[in-house]
């Protein structure tokens, strides 16, 4: 299996949380009801779904939602600072993964994150995004990627996302180039 990279497209997400859901029943962490529609599932959350806006541009109400969850970054700042190796790079997919049994609860990998996406289990011990390797092995879309019906995820290699991000840069400049009535 090659390289695997995930892109998220904020202007996709929708922020139903089906992402969250899926990923809670594929790692057994189960989707506690909640008091609110709005609400966050309660429990250890892999990913986690921020707003930002409203804002208005164009005369339109723009409402963004953006999923944080492990980027799995080549040169990973977590891995560098984690005291005890318990985080390490599969060689082949080159997927961030954590040894729990190695993890002593120091927190300075969620210090080291540029996107702040550690998470903690109840033991206090690191919980990331395994990119569903075990699903991608198979032939299968990770559990979040499968669940979202806005497709606003999608997991490849780093060159399909570099592909995906340059139609997805090429379809606003021409809908920005519409509304400003230039096109």
């Amino acid at each position: 299996m090659t390289r695997k990279s995930v892109f998220r497209d904020m202007d996709l997400c929708v922020n139903c949380k089906a992402c969250i859901v899926a990923c809670k029943v594929k790692h057994r962490s189960a989707p506690h009801l909640v008091e609110s529609v709005i609400a966050e599932p309660r429990g250890l959350n892999l990913i986690q779904v921020y707003p930002f806006g409203p804002e208005t541009r164009n005369d339109k109400v723009i409402q963004t939602f953006v999923g944080i969850a492990c980027m799995h970054c080549e040169d990973a700042a977590c891995l560098k600072v984690c005291p005890s190796s318990a985080i390490y790079k599969d060689p082949q997919t080159r997927i961030t993964l954590v040894d729990k049994s190695h993890c002593i609860g120091c927190k300075a990998c969620l210090w080291a994150c540029p996107f702040g996406a550690p998470s903690f289990d109840e033991n206090g011990k690191l919980a990331l995004c395994d990119l569903c390797m075990d699903r991608l092995q198979e032939g299968k879309k990770a559990a979040c990627e499968a669940a979202c019906q806005a497709r606003a995820i999608f997991i490849g290699s780093p060159e399909e996302i570099k592909e995906l991000r340059s139609r997805g840069a090429v379809k606003r400049l021409a809908e920005s180039v519409g509304q400003l009535g230039i096109g």
